[in-house]
């Protein structure tokens, strides 16, 4: 199945404490952005990748991919929040039929679990990368009191790339748009507008980490060292 992919590269280094967004952090020598784009122009269903950037950095971007093969390479400007973004990104899809949206700080999402995504898809119309939560999850009220502990056994991490048919991510986008419906996640639009679609979760990996604080950079380190990376 060939797919569009809208790459999300508009954030803030913010919880970094970094003077630059985080995408072009480098491991191993080699930027965030770089990596994430290099394994989905590897894929050869990803027909499309819509980069979705601050105007500011745009052309530095350019640059930075420049030597690879960027004819299947296009940006969009992101807007206020994530989800303007990912809205000014379907207004650039033409006749595909499926769309992945990944985060661009998702720099260790692997062409296998792409796969797995890419086959849920044929049965669902939607379907995201999760992990099961290993941690006990309590509720609390305003006064930050325990209210209660809540059952883990069905509970998931959200992941991206998370994955539609284009119709129901163009719909349900349309329909947050013009109500003013801020979702915490782009399934979450699904969720509220088309409750009776079935959505897939698909098994990701736990090291399917979001670059976002310091920390994360170390995990990050040790998940190239263990997967054998080089420059």
């Amino acid at each position: 199945m060939r797919y569009t992919l809208i790459l999300l590269a508009a954030g803030k280094g913010s919880r970094m404490s970094a003077d630059k967004n985080k995408i072009f952090i480098k491991f191993r020598g080699v930027p965030i952005i770089k990596s994430v784009v290099k394994l989905f122009l590897n894929d050869q269903d990803c027909k499309r990748i819509l980069i979705v950037t601050k105007k500011s950095e745009e052309r530095r971007l350019r640059i930075l991919l420049n030597d690879l093969d960027d004819y299947k390479v296009e940006f969009v400007i992101g807007g206020k929040e994530r989800q303007d973004s990912v809205y000014n990104a379907t207004q650039m899809l033409e006749d595909e039929k499926f769309v992945m949206i990944h985060d661009a700080a998702r720099a260790f999402i692997t062409s296998k679990e792409i796969a797995k995504l890419k086959q849920a898809l044929e049965n669902s119309k939607v379907a995201l990368l999760g992990v099961l939560t290993k941690d006990t999850i309590k509720q609390v009220d305003n006064s930050e009191n325990v209210v209660a502990t809540i059952p883990r056994k069905n509970l998931y991490q959200a992941q991206t790339p998370q994955a539609f048919h284009a119709d129901v991510l163009k719909e349900v986008q349309s329909k947050a748009y013009q109500e003013g419906f801020v979702g915490t996640d782009d399934v979450s639009l699904v969720e509220k507008f088309l409750p009776n679609e079935t959505i897939k979760m698909v098994m990701g990996s736990y090291e399917n980490i979001k670059i976002t604080t310091p920390f994360d950079l170390e995990i990050g380190k040790e998940i190239f060292r263990r997967r054998g990376y080089e420059k």
